[in-house]
Formats: C-alpha cells, structure tokens, sequence
C-alpha cells in the first residue's frame, strides 16, 4: 500500500478512496468469503462487502506505520471486524451452528480438566469425531460467536482479553494482575520485527488458519508456521525476562 494514496485519502483528496477500495477489493472480498457461509437468503454477500469496504476505509483513517504491521495485516483485521459485528447484529448463525460452538466449547472444557492444560484443535477434533472439514466449519462459526472485535485500537495490538480470564475477575488483585500481564505481552508483541508481529496478528486476534494467513501475507504455509512459532518463542522469552526483571527489582 502506498504511503501516497494513504495521505491522499486522509486528506480528502477526490478518487483516493475509489482507488483504495479497488485496490483493496480482492481483500475484502476473500473476508467475506471467509465468514459469510451458509447465509440465510436475506443476507446478501454484496452487502457483506459494503460493510468490509466501510471497514477498510476506517483502517486507513487509523492505520499508523509506527506500529509496526503492515496496512494490509491492519486493514484485514478491520474489515473483518466490521464483518462479524454486522453478522452479530443480523444474528445469522443456524440453530446447528450454534450447538456446534458449543459441543466444542464442552469438548475443550473436559479436556482442560482432564489433562490440566489448554487442549490444541486437533485434540479437540478428536475429542468430538469431527473431520478436518467439520472442525473448520466450527470454528468459522465460532469466529462469528465470539465477540472478539473491541476497535482499532485492540486491534493494533491483536491482545484479547478472554486469554487472561481466570474466573476471579470480580478480585481486584487478580484483576490487575491480568491487566499486568496484557500490557507485557503486548508491549512483547509491539516488539516482534514486523513479519512475525503479523503472523501473530492474523493467527490470535483474527483467527485465521495457518493457510489462510499464507494467502494474505502471500508465503507457503510451512513458512507461516515457522515465523509463528518463532513469534511464540520470542514472547515467552521477552515475557519472562520482564517479569524476571521486575521480580528482582521488587526484592
């Protein structure tokens, strides 16, 4: 994306925003792709990508460079953003659907308490006799359940806030223990160089799949999962050094 017809639409500038929407088109329209399935006959695909192209045209009012990820990683999160929400507000998810979130929320569940840990989706998939396809679908679903999307402004950052509940949110100090604990990692995620700080965003914040960030960001898939599983590394480690560092400060 040129820095160019960002300034130019910034500034009101007349066909910059025709010449970012159409440049921006195939994006919008893999988003929607993406999210509008099995659509009610009421609820058009075209009206769907209106709604994305509003969200893209807010993402180039807020984009800012100096954090880091590209306007292209930005604007996805946007659009989709302005996708689900108007799904949300449809409530277009089928009876079906919904009972499939939550069989997988059940599953997840029961397999935390079983084995003490997160579970990870092939787990989960097994746990219920899905196949990949049916796993997918779910998740799809799921992405439209959640209610993930909280602005721009989180979005920049890709922290969800879900990631740090502990149940005890009403207990002041675990509360802002995990207000603590998302300002780190996402000054951790600020940190990361920009291809990774990407990856990250498009791997937690908007759920994609691994191949569908390799579409987005136009690399194979077994390079996505190795830039991901980098990022993961680099967290951890920039994480537990600041705690580290804190913790010694404190003695």
């Amino acid at each position: 994306m040129s820095t160019d017809l960002l300034d130019a639409y910034r500034a009101g500038k007349p066909d910059s925003a025709e010449a970012l929407v159409k440049g921006h088109l195939p994006l919008v329209r893999r988003v929607v792709g993406r999210l509008a399935v099995q659509l009610p006959p009421n609820v058009g695909r075209e009206d769907l990508e209106e709604v994305g192209i509003l969200g893209l045209l807010n993402a180039a009012k807020n984009y800012d460079a100096s954090r880091g990820a590209s306007f292209r990683t930005f604007a996805y999160i946007a659009i989709q953003g302005a996708v689900l929400d108007e799904l949300r507000r449809l409530d277009v998810l089928p009876r079906g659907r919904r009972d499939g979130v939550r069989a997988f929320e059940e599953a997840k569940s029961t397999l935390t308490e079983r084995t003490g840990r997160e579970p990870n989706f092939l787990e989960i998939q097994e746990e219920l006799g899905l196949t990949a396809p049916e796993l997918e679908e779910v998740l799809r679903a799921r992405a439209l359940s959640e209610s993930h999307q909280r602005g721009l402004g989180e979005a920049s950052t890709g922290v969800r806030p879900e990631s740090f509940a502990s149940g005890e949110e009403d207990d002041p100090v675990k509360v802002a223990e995990i207000n603590e604990a998302k300002e780190l990692l996402a000054a951790a995620i600020d940190q990361l160089p920009r291809r990774e700080k990407e990856v990250v965003l498009l791997y937690y914040h908007a759920g994609l799949l691994l191949r569908d960030i390799g579409r987005v960001l136009d690399i194979t898939e077994s390079r996505v999962s190795q830039i991901l599983q980098h990022a993961l590394v680099q967290l951890n480690h920039r994480v537990a050094r600041k705690l580290g560092a804190d913790g010694e400060g404190a003695r």
